[in-house]
């Protein structure tokens, strides 16, 4: 993903601009992640794309990787325009997939699949695993920990990877989006440098975030 364009501290919806990492930006940013890529030139109407998207929406959260991976290069590839918006969860995808699985994991799958195949009745007599998902960051398989789920600036393990630590090892839809990263970067909301280095790669934030300022 390019530096382009700069990324700022503030945001402009509804013809009125914002400051991002506000209450304002938490409330309004689910509707506007959608709002972007409904206003994309040949979206609108095309059924074929909707439901490429619609699909892929469910998968990157579900940590389907594999088949969200197919969904996000068929999307881009029929609408050329999605790129700045779908490249990030691409390379979630990517960076995921490229982690073998261990012995453990594996068995972990087969055990998923084996329930799965059960029918609904039998379902209800059987013990269902424990809901894990592989982390975005590192790839290893962790406990699902709901990507809203708070920290309130203290109990920063609250939402990590019980594997890596990282924080916010569920893939998310609105989280890893451009905006939900840059309010992320905004409000400081990760303990990690890697994150910040991540997101300046990408683009330019001007201005950087207090944190960012204060570690020169």
């Amino acid at each position: 993903m390019s530096r382009d364009p700069v990324m700022t501290d503030s945001y402009t919806h509804d013809g009125n601009q914002h400051q991002r990492a506000s209450r304002e930006d938490f409330e309004t940013l689910p509707r506007r992640v959608m709002e972007v890529l409904e206003r994309i030139p040949g979206f609108e109407g095309n059924a074929e794309i909707i439901d490429y998207m619609t699909q892929v929406l469910g998968l990157y959260e579900r940590g389907d990787y594999y088949e969200a991976h197919k969904y996000l290069i068929a999307s881009l590839e029929r609408l050329p325009a999605f790129e700045p918006y779908l490249l990030y969860y691409i390379r979630v995808c990517e960076r995921v997939l490229a982690i073998p699985l261990t012995r453990e994991e594996k068995q972990y799958e087969a055990k998923v699949k084996q329930y799965l195949r059960h029918s609904k009745w039998l379902r209800k007599f059987t013990k269902a695993p424990l809901l894990k998902i592989r982390c975005k960051w590192c790839g290893r398989y962790t406990d699902y920990i709901d990507p809203d789920t708070p920290t309130f600036g203290f109990d920063l393990l609250a939402n990590s990877c019980r594997v890596c630590g990282r924080m916010y090892p569920v893939p998310s839809w609105v989280w890893d989006s451009l905006d939900g990263r840059a309010y992320s970067y905004y409000r400081m909301s990760f303990k990690e440098d890697a994150f910040y280095e991540e997101f300046e790669r990408d683009y330019n934030p001007m201005p950087q975030c207090q944190r960012r300022l204060t570690k020169k």
